[in-house]
């Protein structure tokens, strides 16, 4: 939650900086970025409830100390997470090539998507691990102890094995089926 305000005040920061006014199009430029924001912050929350649920699984004299599992997440989605977002940040760049009324047009909304993304990209990587350690503490239950969860296992493994049984005939529906839609 903390990663969206701080990533969308870091842009604001940097949107004043260069002079960059708030407009309709600077404010969609960060709305388009806020699902692609909030993505890292969740896988890497979520690799460490995995890790941490692992880790209570194990007898307690083979237990690693929490910090360092929390680490050792980090460590092991970070770059991935800080390179997709990185591309996602870069992706926006032939828009500061735009001239006339383009350029006028969709730099308003390409810088501070550009800002809000670096942000998001760094916070990711910085306060996210550290308030990870912080605030997933007690006891981590495994993922089929929570009901919902137990459906959605029960609903997608029959699914999964069925497509895996049945691959060559998965594909060729589905380019069927791009082949209908073209």
């Amino acid at each position: 939650i903390l990663t969206l305000p701080l990533s969308i005040l870091l842009s604001f920061v940097a949107m004043r900086y260069i002079g960059l006014g708030s407009n309709i199009m600077s404010l969609g430029g960060i709305a388009i970025a806020i699902g692609a924001m909030i993505d890292a912050a969740i896988i890497m929350i979520e690799n460490a409830h995995k890790h941490l649920e692992h880790e209570a699984a194990k007898p307690p004299a083979e237990r690693r100390e929490h910090w360092q599992v929390i680490l050792d997440a980090s460590k092991e989605v970070g770059p991935s997470l800080f390179y997709s977002l990185l591309v996602i940040t870069v992706s926006f760049i032939p828009v500061f090539t735009l001239e006339a009324q383009e350029g006028r047009l969709f730099r308003p909304l390409a810088f501070p998507q550009t800002y809000a993304m670096a942000a998001a990209a760094v916070l990711s990587l910085t306060v996210v691990p550290i308030l990870m350690g912080y605030w997933i503490r007690g006891r981590i239950l495994p993922e089929e102890r929570n009901p919902i969860n137990r459906f959605l296992i029960r609903a997608y493994h029959p699914v999964a094995a069925f497509v895996l049984a049945h691959s060559r005939a998965v594909i060729l529906a589905a380019a069927a089926l791009v082949a209908v839609t073209v």
